[in-house]
């Protein structure tokens, strides 16, 4: 490995804060829109003293970087040399080594790199928080507690976090982050639990809990504070593929060999062993201490023999009675008489269009048995743009990828228990006489172009006379187009014109309310046609109650990794420091390039929409906090129902200045992929500065979310 060092040293523990990072400044309105090169740092959260700690290398848009080189470390605003921070200059990976050894306080790291032959420069590219250890004299007791798979949801057992004598006050605790952090809670008195709230399935295994508490010394973390042992005798057996073949051994020794099998139960003590072979042979082994079945040259099978295995498991944890249990059946391996090596493995040379689907087979040539096939490694504009089939070979790619025009070369793997062979073809891209990546509508509110197209209206009358002029487009000259509007949150009958200007006159007028609609100019027909979808956002800014709240711009731009803040808004009508706001109710989200999974709608409180994105996102929250969902709540977006602990929350409105706050990481579906859509919601305010009338106060919808990572 090639790494590459900056040098000082100092102590602390450290919550690193995932960037996404481009080597060019742009702002992306369209939905589907050329991006310019960027690398995308996933970080880690609430590592203690004394750990040494990983940052994954960056992914990337555009070129496969490399030459990786960390060009400047800051300390609290100042230049500071460390050896602490180690980059590999091939993957870009970062390593926190000597953590000891680091002060207290926020680092930035500057990172520059090299793609198609450019160097970019990434200014503040890793943010890492070096936090205090928890002070001396906090304990957990007991800080091991031993629970029965059987037991795991309806467990009461605790543990409690304990100070010794009067000199620490803990005010608060909190979970650390961590790939099971969902499993456990801790409330407002230190007890530390099961999460019976957690829908999923808390797997046999011995987790290591560490706390983040805050004290008067700031917060901290207490690594491995307390550990959860949930025990379970051998529940299932799983190899992976559960079938395989082998040659007899007619043109010289075969052997043959399972992947490692996943086991269902405690690791501890555990012991696989062959309870019975169908037909019964001796020359099938499996490894007793990780369960790995093989066999070895000289077995003398002959070819359509079959053997099923059966497989007794042992652990700690059986009983005398399930000791002898067995598995049946779980690996079935056949022999055979001649497994055909790979032979003539190509693809011929081909030339698509650009963003149309295709299918590319391997020659009819192509002999072998039993093969595998896979990518290689592939160029970064290739990247999730091609699929494989691994039992046929057939490489597709879908319509509408974004394949680059030019020449690529595609590397395709297949293996076989005879080998494996590696071939290349090349691939054109020729253009695509209806290729477009942009519709531009602007806005009325002085923004620069760039910005979400965004149009603010102040009565019905100024609404039904405006006409929004035809885009701008980068389609080219002479093509058909065919354009479509869909109303979507809070918006009915918008109508677009045949060279794509917005009629406004028949939309319904809903006062203090904000509104989307998306359009859609398709250039072309058939597998050559190009569609480019944008959203066009409205605010009816009409007074309630003779006050006026408005946002400028009206719809915030936030990546849902790394959180944002809106702008304040202007209030008229009243005096904004008596004016109080928070969400309330009638949440909705518009899925617009996001998972399938993340269902657009608006979130109720029936069962009739659980699988809703905005229910998804409710439910994250309660599992954090270890309560039950309640989908008629405000609060996992209010300020006033979490005040202190306010960066639990999804979002909220800050009362200093009414800006709204989008916390990071918090805006993803339980397919733990982050939000592509809008979000609306319902903010009450009143204006005598008595947070107790919000439940009930004035009703207005005066922003709009728009989440998408490349924001």
């Amino acid at each position: 490995m090639n790494f590459k060092k900056l040098t000082s040293g100092f102590l602390a523990i450290l919550t690193v804060t995932s960037l996404i990072l481009t080597g060019t400044s742009c702002s992306d309105t369209e939905t589907t829109d050329s991006t310019p090169f960027a690398i995308y740092y996933s970080g880690m959260t609430d590592i203690g003293p004394s750990m040494n700690a990983k940052i994954s290398a960056p992914t990337y848009i555009g070129a496969t970087p490399a030459d990786f080189t960390i060009t400047k470390i800051i300390l609290d605003n100042e230049s500071v040399n460390s050896e602490s921070f180690v980059i590999d200059a091939t993957t870009g990976e970062i390593e926190i080594k000597n953590s000891d050894n680091l002060a207290v306080g926020l680092y930035h790291l500057s990172i520059s790199c090299v793609s198609n032959g450019k160097t970019y420069h990434f200014t503040d590219a890793v943010s890492i928080n070096m936090m205090r250890p928890v002070p001396e004299g906090i304990t957990v007791e007991p800080n091991l507690l031993t629970i029965d798979y059987a037991d795991v949801k309806t467990s009461d057992a605790k543990a409690q976090v304990k100070t010794e004598g009067e000199h620490v006050s803990i005010s608060k605790y909190s979970i650390a982050e961590s790939g099971f952090k969902d499993y456990f809670t801790i409330n407002a008195n230190g007890e530390v639990s099961i999460n019976k709230n957690y829908e999923g399935d808390i797997l046999p295994g011995i987790y290591k809990v560490a706390l983040k508490l805050q004290t008067e010394a700031g917060e901290g973390i207490f690594a491995d504070a307390v550990t959860f042992n949930i025990t379970s005798k051998p529940l299932a057996l799983t190899y992976t593929p559960n079938k395989g073949k082998m040659e007899e051994a007619t043109e010289g020794p075969t052997s043959y060999t399972t992947n490692v099998p996943t086991l269902k139960g405690s690791l501890e003590g555990v012991v696989y062993r062959i309870a019975n072979i169908t037909p019964a042979t001796d020359k099938i082994k499996i490894d007793a201490s990780t369960g790995v079945i093989s066999v070895a040259e000289g077995h003398s099978f002959k070819a359509g023999e079959t053997y099923v295995i059966d497989v007794n498991v042992k652990n700690i944890y059986n009983t005398t009675e399930e000791a002898e249990k067995v598995f049946e059946s779980v690996f079935t391996l056949e022999v055979v008489g001649f497994i055909a090596p790979i032979e003539n493995f190509t693809y011929e040379n081909v030339t698509k269009t650009q963003a149309t689907p295709f299918t590319i087979a391997h020659t009819d040539a192509f002999k072998g048995d039993e093969v595998t096939f896979e990518l290689g490694e592939l160029a970064a504009e290739l990247q999730g743009q091609l699929n494989i089939d691994a039992t046929t070979g057939t490489i597709t790619a879908k319509k509408g990828n974004t394949i680059p025009v030019g020449t690529h070369t595609v590397a395709v793997k297949a293996k076989n228990v005879k080998g494996e062979q590696t071939t290349t073809f090349t691939l054109a891209i020729e253009k695509n006489k209806n290729f477009f990546t942009t519709i531009t509508y602007g806005n009325n509110l002085g923004l620069p172009e760039g910005s979400a197209f965004q149009y603010r209206f102040n009565s019905a009358e100024e609404l039904a006379k405006t006409v929004i002029p035809a885009p701008k487009t980068d389609i080219p000259e002479g093509v058909t187009v065919t354009w479509k509007v869909q109303n979507k949150l809070n918006m009915s009958n918008g109508k677009v014109g045949k060279d794509g200007a917005l009629n406004l006159a028949n939309i319904t007028w809903k006062d203090a309310m904000c509104g989307m609609i998306m359009v859609t100019a398709t250039a072309g027909e058939g597998d050559e046609a190009v569609s480019v979808s944008v959203p066009v956002f409205f605010h009816f800014a009409a007074p309630v109650k003779d006050v006026t709240i408005n946002y400028t711009p009206f719809v915030l731009q936030v990546n849902p990794k790394t959180g944002g803040r809106s702008v304040a808004p202007t209030v008229t009508g009243a005096d904004k420091s008596k004016v109080l706001m928070d969400y309330r109710r009638d949440f909705s989200y518009y899925n617009i390039n996001g998972s399938e999974s993340h269902i657009s709608g608006m979130m109720k409180n029936d069962g009739k929409t659980d699988d809703f994105f905005m229910n998804q996102v409710w439910r994250n929250f309660y599992t954090a906090i270890g309560v039950k969902p309640n989908y008629g709540a405000r609060k996992p977006m209010s300020y006033y129902d979490n005040a202190g602990s306010e960066t639990t929350t999804l979002a909220y409105i800050d009362p200093a200045d009414k800006s709204v706050v989008i916390n990071p990481g918090k805006w993803m579906g339980e397919d733990k992929v982050y939000a592509n859509g809008v979000m609306s919601g319902q903010i009450t305010f009143v204006t005598d500065g008595a947070s107790a009338g919000l439940g009930n106060g004035n009703k207005i919808f005066p922003i709009l979310v728009w989440f998408d990572e490349k924001f």
